[in-house]
């Protein structure tokens, strides 16, 4: 009994995961982005045996390009097919199993319309596992936030702060690879705490596999790299570095092959855009008035500087703690994503590309939420929190219009609406239908 209850997850975190399951549950969106390049892959290999989506990708052309022979083929890395092969497996027999007169019409799923009934089962198993992977990512920050000398309360705290103060209230609900790939750099936050205590060189490897997984998911998790690198330590430090980098590479040695079987090509294919290094990078992704996640989410910036502080106290002490590590892990992916020309994401909501950063962000919060005046703090996160909260809502339940010709809002302005015309309770509710696949069935 006892090691059972070490397995449950405490009061706060359990208080933390159920508000996030919840909404999840009430929010889930569906299969959005590559999420249906990977689904169309999948049925493609069950169903032809190959990897050319040109009669399974539904109409929903986005992470696709132009491959071998002139195919079309996924252009994303082949670790989502790894990920979502069971859900996917899940849901086609379930779909055998169930009466035939059961949902026979089939079911409308955005942006694809009706499909039938072992298309939505097995999309819905693979959402549900991106669910799942969120909420396994907020366990494993509390884990290793407890590691690190946090108290159970302020890691539960930090944990839900990371999520609904950032846009993982966005991105968990869309069936991308962002919720696995934050799960995996969650982890890698685990390992790292692990084995800084410990100076294992197991470990040191573990850490760079974690962050190779991540890049098989997604290739700008590669930007976690340098904090691995910069964390992980022992007696001789050269050596746990040395482990670290071939833990890395041993993932990825699979990238070859999956290149030359989509694309001809044994070396690193096109992916489209531009990338260049300059001064402005992170300030692209955190402060510009198009989707600066700081803008957005507020609540983040505290986090950061939390982060900052601690750094300065540690370089005037000559140390590498957690402060410069997480202000180093923040900024390497601000770099790397602040220099792809497509860091805006105007056709999507919100700054997405920071969130393999948000680990990093979550020890920050835990720090914040130690210092004087806790009852202060918290209240001031929560308030910045809840005004990130809304302009999701806003945006999801279409209580403004997004400026032609995009899907979503893109600056704080086109939010405006909301102050000169506040939404009636009427327009609330028409807004939670809007927002929401399971309350707008319901409702019907």
């Amino acid at each position: 009994m006892t090691r059972l209850r070490a397995l449950l997850p405490s009061r706060p975190l359990a208080a933390v995961l159920l508000l996030a399951a919840l909404h999840m549950l009430v929010f889930d969106r569906g299969l959005g982005g590559d999420g249906w390049a990977g689904f169309a892959t999948l049925e493609s290999l069950a169903d032809d045996g190959d990897l050319w989506l040109e009669d399974d990708h539904r109409g929903v052309m986005n992470g696709l390009v132009g491959g071998l022979h002139g195919h079309l083929v996924m252009q994303y890395p082949p670790g989502v097919l790894a990920l979502d092969a069971l859900p996917f497996l899940l849901g086609r027999g379930l779909d055998r199993a169930l009466p035939e007169s059961l949902l026979a019409d089939g079911i409308d799923l955005p942006p694809v319309g009706r499909v039938p009934r072992g298309v939505f089962l097995a999309t819905a198993a693979i959402v549900l596992a991106r669910n799942a992977a969120t909420l396994l990512g907020l366990w494993w920050i509390v884990l290793a936030l407890r590691r690190l000398g946090v108290p159970e309360p302020a890691a539960a705290a930090a944990a839900g702060l990371t999520f609904f103060g950032g846009p993982l209230i966005f991105y968990s609900l869309v069936g991308m690879t962002h919720a696995p790939a934050f799960a995996l750099a969650s982890l890698l936050l685990l390992v790292l705490a692990r084995q800084r205590q410990e100076g294992s060189l197991a470990q040191a490897f573990a850490a760079g596999a974690v962050v190779g997984a991540a890049v098989l998911l997604r290739y700008g998790s590669a930007a976690l790299l340098a904090p691995a690198l910069l964390a992980v330590s022992g007696r001789t430090p050269w050596r746990a570095r040395l482990a670290c980098a071939a833990g890395f590479l041993l993932p990825l040695a699979v990238l070859p092959f999956w290149w030359r079987a989509t694309s001809g090509g044994w070396g690193f294919p096109s992916y489209g855009g531009a990338w260049g290094l300059s001064a402005a990078n992170p300030w692209n992704v955190l402060f510009y008035p198009v989707h600066g996640l700081f803008l957005f989410h507020p609540a983040l910036l505290l986090a950061a500087a939390a982060l900052v502080a601690a750094a300065w106290r540690e370089a005037v002490r000559r140390e590498t703690g957690w402060g410069v590590i997480g202000c180093a892990w923040f900024l390497a992916v601000a770099l790397l994503h602040g220099g792809w020309s497509e860091w805006a994401n105007t056709g999507g909501y919100g700054q997405r590309f920071l969130i393999d950063a948000l680990p990093a962000l979550a020890v920050g919060f835990a720090w914040f939420l130690e210092g004087s005046r806790r009852v202060v703090r918290l209240a001031g996160l929560g308030a910045l929190t809840l005004f990130g909260y809304l302009l999701f809502f806003a945006a999801v339940g279409r209580l403004v219009p997004p400026p032609p010709p995009y899907p979503w809002p893109q600056r704080l302005g086109d939010y405006s609406p909301l102050l000169h015309s506040p939404p009636t309770p009427a327009a609330l509710a028409h807004g939670l239908r809007e927002a929401s696949f399971l309350v707008g069935r319901i409702s019907r």
